[in-house]
C-alpha cells in the first residue's frame, strides 16, 4: 500500500517497497510547448536522452527528426501483424528542442521515455517478444518520465 500526497498540481505516491517513488505532475489541458519543456526542465536541466519506438506510421516525425534520430532497429508492433513495425532508437536532446513533438504524439505512440540516463546499449534486448522499453528502467532502477496515456500528466519515477 502507498501513501498519497497530493496539492492541486502534483500527486506523490511511495510504492510499497520504499526504494522507488512515483510522482505524477498533472498538464494543462492545452499545454504550450514552452511550458512543457518548463515542467521538464525542472528535472532534466542540461538535457535529456528520448527513447522511443516511433510507428511507421508517424513518418513525418522520423522525417524530421533525421539525423538527430538514432535508430537502433526497426521492430515489429505487434507479435501478430510483422507489417506493423516502428523505428526503435532515442535522441540526445540537450537543447529540448525535440521533447514536445514526442509530446504530442504520445496518444498515437506507446512507448516514449525522457531520461538523464544513455541506456542505449540496453535497446538491443528489445525484440518483438518484448517491446516495453520501459522495463529497461524498471529493472535497473534508472530514473525517469514517462507520458500518461491520455497525455494529461507526466509519470516521475524516481528510485533510492
Amino acid at each position: 500500500m502507498g501513501r498519497i500526497v497530493e496539492d492541486k498540481r502534483i500527486r506523490r505516491e511511495l510504492k510499497v517497497d520504499r526504494l522507488s517513488k512515483k510522482t505524477e505532475i498533472f498538464l494543462d489541458e492545452e499545454i504550450e510547448e514552452q511550458e512543457f519543456v518548463d515542467q521538464v526542465s525542472c528535472f532534466y536541466k542540461n538535457g535529456c536522452y528520448i527513447y522511443a519506438i516511433i510507428p511507421e506510421y508517424e513518418e513525418e516525425l522520423f522525417n524530421s527528426l533525421s539525423t538527430n534520430f538514432i535508430s537502433v532497429k526497426s521492430i515489429p508492433l505487434s507479435r501478430f501483424f510483422t507489417w506493423d513495425t516502428g523505428h526503435l532508437g532515442y535522441v540526445n536532446d540537450s537543447k529540448k528542442q525535440f521533447i514536445y513533438e514526442f509530446y504530442l504524439r504520445s496518444t498515437t505512440m506507446d512507448y516514449i521515455v525522457f531520461s538523464k540516463v544513455d541506456v542505449s546499449e540496453h535497446l538491443q534486448k528489445i525484440n518483438k517478444k518484448n517491446i516495453d522499453i520501459y522495463k529497461i528502467f524498471e529493472r535497473n532502477r534508472i530514473p525517469h518520465i514517462t507520458i500518461a496515456p491520455d497525455g494529461q500528466w507526466l509519470n516521475l519515477f524516481e528510485y533510492e
